[in-house]
């Protein structure tokens, strides 16, 4: 073999070597992947996993594929829902059994009309979803609207006690696991890290905005914050297609409340940019009309967990959303059955 060409190999041998070597020792650095907005926008977990240990009831989101007509509360909600973390806080503070459906793989509309509905109505339904898939969801949903009757529902839970033996449990985020070592992820980090240093931009589905405190997350670059690209979709909506949201949405209450038995509540979670907007530096979120305000002037049955939320925000409570995530923290699931709670006691007997 020519020398030339020893050399060749050789110099391209201990360039692929060490870029190896660079990766694999920046997949120990960055520490495990969790958050989807550090894997879809590929930032290091170790500059924004979540740093306190999250507080967690023992159980699970029952999931069903068809309602089984055997619950008192049934849940059509996404991804909010069925991680089911928020739905063990629910059953601890009223004691009601539950059952969740997939909102992506359930109609609506055919659902009101099924016989397991209207022969075995659950006590309340709660119909959830996240903020910036609003109009995608009901925007277009075709449901036979029924007169307008503003029915209220009364239903007999004080025989329900709260679950007093729930089993709490604390998690905590693993900085260091040799068995999930993801050099594909830390490649991706290294490479889009130095994109964004030299062109200053956001190279994927995650965007980085500064914060005007650094106390909100636990995460390392708390002054930071990484939001879903998607969250920008709710700047552009147009006022009839949330107009018609909100109409639908009123329309399946009236269809769902009719039969005097099923009290009917919308659960909006609320986006990550929207709940802390008032520290984003740049005012993109802050300017918008508060949607659950408006869905509120349609007579919708909406507990506003947006206020309790921001208001644990403000009071300097941390990391109510995963900060690698879009999703809320322990804390704040619980946050929210309790604000859902709360609401269902205000309509019982």
């Amino acid at each position: 073999m020519p020398d030339v060409f020893k050399k060749y190999v050789f110099v391209i041998s201990s360039v692929v070597s060490s870029c190896l070597i660079i990766i694999v020792l920046g997949a120990f650095y960055i520490q495990p992947l969790e958050g989807e907005l550090t894997r879809l926008g590929s930032y290091a977990e170790r500059d924004f996993g979540w740093n306190i240990p999250q507080r967690k009831i023992k159980g699970y989101a029952n999931i069903e594929r068809n309602y089984s007509g055997k619950s008192d509360v049934l849940i059509i909600g996404d991804s909010f829902s069925t991680s089911g973390v928020w739905q063990p806080f629910l059953f601890k503070d009223i004691g009601l059994s539950y059952e969740t459906l997939n909102i992506r793989e359930t109609s609506i509309p055919e659902f009101l009309q099924s016989k397991q509905f209207k022969n075995n109505p659950p006590k309340v339904l709660i119909l959830q979803c996240v903020e910036r898939e609003l109009v995608y969801f009901f925007n277009d949903i075709k449901i036979n609207c029924q007169q307008e009757t503003n029915q209220e529902v009364r239903i007999p839970i004080l025989r329900y006690s709260a679950n007093t033996h729930a089993e709490y449990y604390e998690e905590k985020r693993k900085i260091f696991d040799i068995k999930n070592i993801n050099l594909k992820y830390a490649a991706s980090v290294v490479t889009h890290s130095i994109i964004r240093n030299i062109t200053g931009k956001d190279t994927r589905n995650t965007k980085r905005f500064i914060l005007t405190k650094n106390n909100l997350f636990s995460n390392r670059r708390s002054g930071e914050i990484l939001v879903y690209e998607g969250d920008m979709n709710k700047l552009s909506w147009k006022k009839d297609d949330v107009a018609k949201t909100a109409s639908a949405i009123k329309c399946i209450q009236e269809s769902v409340q009719s039969n005097g038995k099923t009290l009917f509540i919308f659960m909006l979670a609320p986006d990550k940019s929207t709940a802390y907007a008032d520290y984003i530096t740049i005012p993109l979120f802050k300017k918008r009309e508060n949607i659950s305000n408006y869905l509120m002037t349609y007579g919708i049955n909406i507990p506003r967990i947006d206020k309790s939320l921001k208001a644990a925000i403000a009071r300097g409570e941390k990391d109510i959303y995963s900060p690698s995530g879009t999703h809320w923290s322990a804390r704040g699931y619980e946050m929210a059955a309790s604000g859902i709670a709360e609401f269902i006691r205000q309509y019982s007997l």
